[in-house]
């Protein structure tokens, strides 16, 4: 298991520091947040250490998707939430302020704090197919 012996994650995931766990696989252990955003907030970790999204094998990557739907129910119904939010901060401009990727299962009320939607950008003219024609250029092979 690769591990940074200065990271809070990898030090909650190995027990050295306490945390409230919801659910634990041989992979990622799942934890109520300490600073939620609302209450019912849970964090999926990746047992090994990857710093960002683009760091994360495709596999722990489909790991922790397998997660969400179920963890998605649980918190809603839990808490009597109306919906939820998935979220990956991935780099320091993004909001990540931990360096080890993980993912946010945030239960969303009518009114909570959470604020959502984000302001929208229109691209101009042929700039969507050159962006699109950009990312499909440089994806990894499948």
């Amino acid at each position: 298991m690769s591990r940074d012996p200065n990271c809070i994650f990898c030090k909650i995931v190995a027990g050295e520091i306490p945390s409230t766990r919801v659910l634990e696989t041989d992979r990622a252990v799942v934890i109520l947040d300490i600073n939620p955003v609302v209450k019912g907030h849970v964090l999926i970790i990746p047992r090994d250490h990857y710093p960002q999204l683009r760091d994360l094998p495709d596999e722990l990557a489909a790991h922790a998707g397998s997660l969400l739907p179920r963890l998605a129910r649980a918190v809603v119904s839990a808490v009597r939430a109306e919906g939820s939010n998935v979220i990956i901060n991935s780099g320091g401009v993004a909001g990540q302020t931990i360096d080890h990727c993980h993912w946010h299962v945030i239960p969303r009320f009518d009114g909570d704090p959470v604020h959502w939607p984000w302001p929208h950008q229109a691209y101009s003219g042929d700039e969507m197919a050159r962006t699109a024609s950009r990312i499909t250029d440089l994806l990894d092979p499948a």
